[in-house]
């Protein structure tokens, strides 16, 4: 059971050790690191890339905010998951293992079922729960306005920043309507630097290849007419990030869950790109790295069971 595999025996240690070791955003903010993630569906399988580098080189984070399926993915790292745990099951997820069809009058589908993994898949299910302070982004249909997603249900804040218009249905969360934050926020780096870091680092994983081939599905119209508006819209999340990463993935369709191990490589050869100007920054180097790296549990490995 996927559960058993990732969770089940270190639940109580992780819990215990979140608790302890998370800083939280008062008296002046976190400092340190924020991390933003963007939104691009099997596209965002690179931030895993990103992440997996950021560890592999010790570079602290000290909050993180996700659009999407950065808010997924975010999650379940700042829950205690390393990032090549995450990607051994991301490598098993299936379209179905997340959505329900049920056609109504909002969607074409239901991500209850991506509630029920999460639930499964995560050592903690709520944001007071997590390593460092965590945010998921979602856009109010009735305002029109982000929402930033940091307390409360964790499970219902990311259904929210994930719930794709005219696919999935809205989610209702406290009296509010949202729908997938990438709408308003394709790189929530403004809700990250809300916790007061010192730097921000920011994942563009949009879509680029606009090479005038057509859509082969609703899906992709969808995704590519979203794609389009937000092509000509000026992107003001860069305002906000000290580093912005960019992994070479714009080809890839919203769909491409079968190329995860290409995606997430592409991931991690962008962020070894401007690791140099990140060390800068932070003021670290590879032989010094100075700043506290926050504790995780050990884990043992991850057995080859499908997700269910």
């Amino acid at each position: 059971m996927l559960y058993r595999a990732l969770i089940g025996p270190l639940v109580d240690g992780l819990r215990r050790a979140a608790r302890s070791s998370r800083v939280r955003p008062d008296s002046g903010g976190v400092g340190g690191l924020g991390i933003a993630l963007g939104g691009g569906f099997a596209r965002g399988f690179a931030h895993l890339g990103v992440l997996q580098v950021l560890d592999e080189n010790k570079i602290p984070i000290s909050c993180l905010a996700g659009t999407s399926v950065g808010s997924i993915l975010g999650a379940a790292y700042a829950s205690g998951l390393p990032p090549q745990r995450i990607a051994a099951v991301c490598r098993r997820i299936h379209f179905r293992d997340f959505a329900r069809w049920r056609i109504s009058r909002l969607g074409l589908a239901s991500n209850e079922r991506m509630g029920e993994l999460i639930r499964r898949w995560f050592g903690t299910l709520s944001f007071d729960d997590m390593r460092f302070p965590f945010a998921a982004v979602a856009t109010d249909l009735c305002s029109g306005e982000p929402r930033v997603l940091s307390s409360g249900d964790l499970v219902s804040a990311i259904r929210a920043s994930c719930a794709y218009p005219g696919l999935f249905e809205p989610v209702m969360l406290n009296g509010q309507c949202l729908a997938d934050g990438g709408l308003v926020a394709q790189v929530p780096t403004e809700a990250a630097a809300s916790f007061g870091p010192r730097w921000v680092l920011g994942v563009s994983v949009e879509f680029k290849e606009w090479n005038g081939a057509a859509p082969k599905n609703m899906f992709q119209v969808i995704s590519r007419a979203i794609g389009a508006a937000q092509k000509h819209r000026s992107p003001s999340w860069q305002s906000f990030a000290h580093v912005q990463v960019e992994p070479e993935v714009g080809h890839y369709e919203w769909d491409a869950f079968e190329r995860a191990d290409e995606i997430i490589a592409a991931g991690a050869a962008a962020m070894r790109r401007e690791l140099p100007r990140l060390r800068s920054l932070m003021g670290l180097s590879e032989e010094k790295q100075s700043l506290p790296v926050p504790a995780m549990p050990q884990r043992g490995t991850l057995s080859p069971t499908a997700a269910d």
